[in-house]
């Protein structure tokens, strides 16, 4: 067996020295953290203070501006343009010329000139009586031949109709930057008499009419039409169709 030795007086004086070093040691230390935090928390909390009063004194100092600043009230602009549409009103008549082309079956197309006179029923319903003429050229197949098939006087195309007119679109047009019109469609229906190549029949028409008010004495027309008439030429009988296209002006009375 071995012996256990005993420690001796000075062993355990050395041993209880050496511990107490090291506890002191380690309250030292924990005292050194202490104050570190301690000092940090106070900076940080003097930061944070700062901080808060210069916002108060920067939000104190822009109320106080607003509240020496004078309320500006701002009035809208209230002036109304007074319109200025341009109607019929109480007249019923228009009295105008127009002008255009007139395309002739087995001819050729040509100017036609004329006059009308339109009466106003109601803002829907119209009447219209139309007077027009067009001189028509010589034919392809004149000029093939080099001969005329007609005789001078019968080159003229003159017409007569009565016909009425129903309005079935009406609104505005907006024919420049600045201005805008009262506008209507019609479609016309009616009967008439035409003179061409020694022929003098009945005839219809058929059409549509583009009307404007530009004012409330004037009115132009952009009309397209369809004469139909029963036409003998050449020891033949056929039913022609004879397409206008015109532009008028006129006036209200």
């Amino acid at each position: 067996m071995v012996a256990l030795q005993p420690y001796s007086a000075a062993n355990i004086l050395c041993t209880h020295l050496q511990c107490n070093t090291f506890y002191y040691r380690l309250v030292e230390i924990k005292a050194q953290y202490v104050n570190y935090l301690t000092k940090n928390l106070l900076q940080f909390s003097a930061a944070l203070i700062v901080c808060g009063f210069s916002s108060s004194l920067a939000l104190a100092q822009d109320a106080s501006e607003q509240t020496r600043k004078p309320v500006r009230v701002v009035i809208p602009d209230k002036r109304v343009d007074a319109a200025q549409p341009a109607t019929i009103d109480t007249e019923k008549f228009e009295l105008g010329a127009y002008a255009g082309m007139l395309s002739v079956a087995d001819f050729n197309t040509n100017l036609v000139t004329g006059f009308s006179l339109t009466y106003h029923i109601t803002r829907d319903w119209l009447a219209q009586v139309q007077m027009g003429q067009s001189t028509v050229s010589r034919a392809t197949f004149e000029d093939i031949a080099d001969a005329n098939f007609l005789a001078d006087g019968e080159y003229d195309f003159t017409y007569t109709t009565l016909s009425g007119g129903y309005r079935i679109a009406h609104g505005r047009s907006f024919l420049s930057t600045k201005g805008k019109y009262d506008s209507a469609i019609f479609l016309l229906a009616g009967v008439g008499n035409i003179e061409f190549a020694g022929n003098s029949a009945a005839s219809g028409l058929l059409g549509l009419s583009y009307r404007v008010v530009p004012t409330d004495w004037m009115t132009i027309n952009l009309d397209f039409k369809n004469h139909l008439f029963e036409r003998e030429f050449l020891d033949t009988t056929s039913q022609t169709m004879n397409n206008e296209l015109n532009i008028g002006v006129n006036v209200l009375f």
